[in-house]
């Protein structure tokens, strides 16, 4: 999101009571039900969101005949709150719905979500530490806190998971700066909120067994074990096992030390051996570029910050862009002796690649997903329950930002962690559809074998079928084929599974005339 001038910043806050602030002033956003649909559209901002997804939003089931009145009503009321401030044309309207301008505002979960990446990309313990802290003190209370509905329901339950999660993150970076004790009595009153929420009894007992009570960890994991097999008819996972056999034997857990990063970082052998002969060569012979693409999640940033540890080993200089933006402005100030990485989610516009200038100088090389032995090593280095690696591994299908994902998920047993993973991939791999109709296009992709114009021309009215084709052809996590559009890979499953969920009966209508079509080719 572009920055805006602090004399004019509008500001919406959804982690806590809702508000909205123009110059520093809190202003008031109207009734529980108005906030309801505005923040489902502050949710899904830049998308189109039609009447009737604002319709179950908010009532669900129990929708009054006049609904459709009703949110024109609050639109309409909220439209002119926004004019009074200058934003008029923040909450823009379409044929059968409305669409909110991210750019014309600021919002609390945003930035909560970019410092949450910043500290887990920083260099030092104590620097994401910082940032994770910053993060967490954005809360002001309960997410979206008194506004009704099922849609708020669900959005406030991903956010209040993004906030656990976070929390655990920051408890376990401050027991690797010696803060067990602070630790310690910190954990407890979370447990209370969150009795089935394992990583917090895996932070909980190394604290205990770092401040040296071995006895309250033994009791405590006694308590655990008894807790899990009560509620759920499970044991406590791999690494709470582990850490008890820890206590057992009385190792010393007082001088930690972070995990190494090699330790989470599997395969790429091919693309790093390639690195280090270009690192090796005569850089006389002029810039040599190395150019990665691949769909978002299959691993682009990880490979470049293992590139970064391999040239510095080598003791070797090396440019990494990673997505740059303007790839040509990149290469125009590259010193003439450089070695180049690149990673992005498209390779470089073709007047680079038939520049004279860069003919025989850039290696395109396309970023695959893991193999099956390459992801049970993933899940393995995480900790993984074994007897939780197989699915896993079949729903990820190599992509390591799905298995990431998963695998630290899969330690903490709640009944919405499956649709956590499947809404959260969804998001990071599909992007923001522009439009209703093109989000439709995704998901005749990951329904049909093989998508073509005339496909989409046939199963999603409106006459946008040449559009949509076109948009799908440059999605990055869409191939072509011989026959047509291929959607393959984790977003697929995904997309089926939002989709299942999400509208199942205009799931069965879509797959419906999709086999009439293909039937009849």
């Amino acid at each position: 999101m572009s920055p805006l001038p602090q004399e004019v910043r509008y500001r919406f806050t959804v982690l806590g009571p809702p508000g909205f602030t123009s110059g520093g002033t809190r202003l008031d956003l109207g009734s529980p039900q108005q906030q309801a649909v505005l923040m489902l559209l502050l949710a899904n901002a830049g998308s189109f969101v039609r009447t009737g997804e604002l319709i179950d939003g908010l009532w669900g089931e129990r929708a009054p005949v006049t609904g459709e009145a009703v949110i024109r009503t609050y639109i309409s009321r909220l439209r002119r709150l926004l004019s009074l401030q200058g934003l008029g044309s923040a909450i823009i309207s379409r044929s059968g719905g409305y669409q909110l301008d991210p750019d014309s505002f600021e919002v609390d979960a945003v930035e909560f979500a970019r410092l949450i990446e910043s500290a887990r990309q920083a260099h030092t313990v104590e620097t994401a530490a910082q940032l994770l802290e910053r993060a967490l003190g954005l809360w002001t209370g309960t997410a979206l806190a008194g506004v009704p509905g099922e849609a708020a329901e669900h959005e406030r339950s991903r956010l209040e998971r993004l906030k656990l999660t976070a929390t655990q993150e920051l408890l376990r970076l401050r027991l690797e700066l010696g803060e067990h004790d602070e630790v310690m009595a910190e954990v407890p009153a979370l447990i209370e909120r969150n009795r089935l929420e394992e990583p917090l009894y895996e932070i909980y007992l190394l604290a205990l067994h770092r401040g040296g009570r071995r006895a309250e960890a033994l009791e405590l994991y006694r308590a655990i074990h008894e807790l899990f097999d009560t509620e759920l008819g499970v044991r406590p996972g791999a690494k709470l096992r582990a850490l008890h056999e820890k206590v057992l034997r009385a190792e010393d857990e007082r001088a930690p030390v972070l995990r190494a990063p090699d330790s989470l970082f599997v395969g790429r052998e091919r693309e790093r051996a390639e690195f280090r002969r270009t690192l090796a060569r005569d850089p006389a012979k002029g810039v040599e570029v190395l150019f990665f693409t691949g769909a978002p999640g299959i691993g682009k940033s990880t490979l470049l910050r293992k590139f970064a540890d391999d040239a510095a080993a080598m003791g070797k200089p090396v440019r990494l862009f990673d997505e740059p933006g303007d790839v040509a402005a990149a290469l125009r100030r590259l010193p003439p002796n450089a070695t180049v990485v690149i990673a992005d989610r498209n390779g470089p516009d073709a007047t680079v690649l038939v520049d004279p200038a860069w003919a025989g100088r850039i290696r395109l090389r396309k970023l695959e997903a893991l193999s099956e032995n390459e992801s049970a090593a993933l899940l393995e280095a995480r900790d993984v329950d074994p007897g939780l690696r197989e699915s896993i591994v079949d729903f990820a299908a190599g992509n390591p930002f799905a298995l990431s994902l998963a695998a630290e998920v899969s330690r903490s047993p709640r009944e919405d962690s499956a649709r956590y993973v499947v809404d959260t991939v969804y998001t990071h791999l599909a992007g923001k559809p522009p439009s209703e109709a093109h989000r439709w296009a995704l998901y005749v992709c990951a329904q049909a074998d093989y998508t073509t114009e005339d496909l989409l021309r046939s199963v999603l009215p409106g006459g946008r079928s040449s559009e949509l084709f076109d948009w799908l052809s440059d999605h990055p996590c869409v191939d072509t084929a011989t026959d047509g559009l291929v959607l393959g890979g984790v977003l697929r499953e995904v997309l089926d599974r939002h989709l299942r969920w999400r509208d199942p009966a205009g799931r069965a209508r879509m797959r419906g005339r999709i086999s009439r079509v293909t039937t009849g080719r």
